[in-house]
């Protein structure tokens, strides 16, 4: 029996103690050692100049060049392959003589990405974005530590609260069964000062006591998915309760942040919404500064916008440069967003800034009792199936799925059952579900992979 098994047998006060002693372990795991030390160093990296920072970043790319032919038995062979030296690598333009990383080519083959010889401890982490493709990666700790650094100086500080500041977050876990349709739909983490909520039971029964545990623990911010944050805003308008949940900031991510869904979070909380944009893959760091631009993190990573399909959409490229666990070069993220003009930065920062995160224009799915789950939460059921590349959720009836699944050769019946409760863990016992094996998944006129498709339409988000 797994930790996720046992935590599922519980009563909710051990729940709670386990879910406080997973916080207090990534505490440690996440701001201890170099966490400091990088927090203090991208604190004042963020006033350096345009031409300083490009400077580090062509610096810091040259070392990973060097590191990936030396030890990473991909790049070892692919700049053999091209006749191409680590130190052709030279600046920013010269990855162009690389070609673009696609998703399936790490899924079906993880392990030719991580270096050889002695690394550091790697940190086994899976990831499905949200496109339903199954994707297993490793980070060092080091890398961790470098990424909460990034997403406390350059998040949550922009945003005005700091770790330790009371938090209610809105993401995927699924910490309350699917089956239970009676508060509590939340669980406590002292150890991060955090009320964790299940984003999987947000209906218009449930909606109240959301509201009521939100009002009485009174977060200083609240984070998490847009479409679930914006349903608890959308219902606090309805009703003209917008004095009742009151955060210095609200940080969302992870699904497209549209201006109608900003407009109604910031009328119903009374603050200001910051959006960011990450990969689980750690290769791109995006996020808003208090004068409203989105700015790249160039220490993390960089950010090439390019039309691969000659549509006219950009899409994100991303070249990690915190990562050598699994270093990924030119790798395609499936995300789209809009360049900025140059020195377009309304403060004073020389981080180089994006138009617009696009994100993925993805349907919702609908539960029987009313639920409305969005495509980040969706992901989530699709990242540990062993044998499955890709999957797509169709839905034309509250009451019932249709799964369509691209296996692998080894696809076999564990595989479903997984997949099968994986999925009953989000969304109940109630709805349908058909599962359809197909050779390729359908994609959009653009050619975008997408994971949910609904004739009962997207959420207003």
């Amino acid at each position: 029996m797994n930790r996720h098994e046992i935590y599922g047998r519980l009563p909710v006060p051990a729940q709670n103690v386990m879910a406080t002693a997973y916080g207090a372990r990534e505490r440690v795991r996440r701001y201890g050692g170099s966490y400091r030390a990088h927090a203090a160093d991208l604190e004042e990296r963020q006033w350096w100049t345009a031409e300083q920072l490009q400077v580090d970043q062509d610096a810091r790319l040259r070392a990973m060049a060097i590191w990936c032919a030396a030890r990473v038995p991909y790049y070892r062979d692919l700049f053999a392959d091209l006749g191409l030296k680590a130190t052709d690598i030279e600046h920013v333009g010269d990855l162009a003589a690389l070609p673009v990383l696609e998703k399936e080519t790490v899924r079906a083959n993880p392990t030719r990405f991580v270096p050889e010889g002695k690394h550091a401890r790697l940190i086994a982490q899976t990831t499905g974005g949200t496109t339903g493709t199954p994707l297993s990666y490793w980070a060092t700790l080091d890398a961790v530590r470098f990424n909460y650094a990034t997403y406390e100086t350059r998040n949550r500080v922009w945003s005005g609260v700091r770790l330790g500041d009371r938090m209610a977050s809105f993401h995927g876990q699924p910490i309350v069964p699917a089956s239970v349709q009676e508060p509590p739909f939340w669980r406590r983490n002292p150890a991060f000062n955090q009320l964790y909520f299940s984003v999987y039971h947000l209906n218009s029964s449930t909606l109240p006591s959301y509201i009521d545990e939100l009002a009485a623990f009174d977060p200083q911010v609240m984070v998490g998915y847009t479409s679930a944050i914006h349903r608890i805003a959308t219902h606090l308008l309805q009703y003209g309760d917008t004095d009742r949940v009151n955060p210095r900031a609200v940080l969302v991510s992870s699904e497209t942040l549209t201006p109608t869904a900003r407009a109604d979070m910031e009328r119903a909380f009374g603050c200001r919404v910051f959006n960011s944009y990450s990969l689980g893959e750690l290769v791109a760091y995006v996020s808003q500064c208090p004068e409203g631009d989105l700015h790249v993190s160039t220490e993390y990573g960089v950010i090439e916008l390019l039309d691969l399909d000659g549509h006219g959409t950009t899409e994100i490229v991303a070249t990690g440069l915190i990562n050598r666990g699994m270093p990924l070069l030119r790798y395609r993220t499936g995300d789209l967003a809009t360049a900025a003009e140059p020195a377009s930065a309304r403060c004073d920062r020389g981080l180089p800034c994006l138009a617009g995160l696009v994100g993925r224009n993805d349907d919702v799915v609908h539960t029987p009792e009313g639920a409305v789950v969005g495509p980040a939460p969706m992901s989530l059921a699709f990242q540990r199936v062993a044998n499955l590349r890709r999957a797509q959720v169709h839905q034309d009836s509250p009451e019932s799925l249709r799964i369509l699944i691209e296996t692998a050769a080894d696809w076999g019946p564990d595989d479903l059952a997984f997949l099968e409760r994986e999925l009953r863990k989000r969304l109940g016992n109630l709805i349908a579900l058909e599962f359809e094996p197909v050779d390729q998944l359908p994609r959009t006129r653009g050619g975008k992979e997408r994971l949910v498709v609904s004739s009962i339409g997207q959420a207003s988000a």
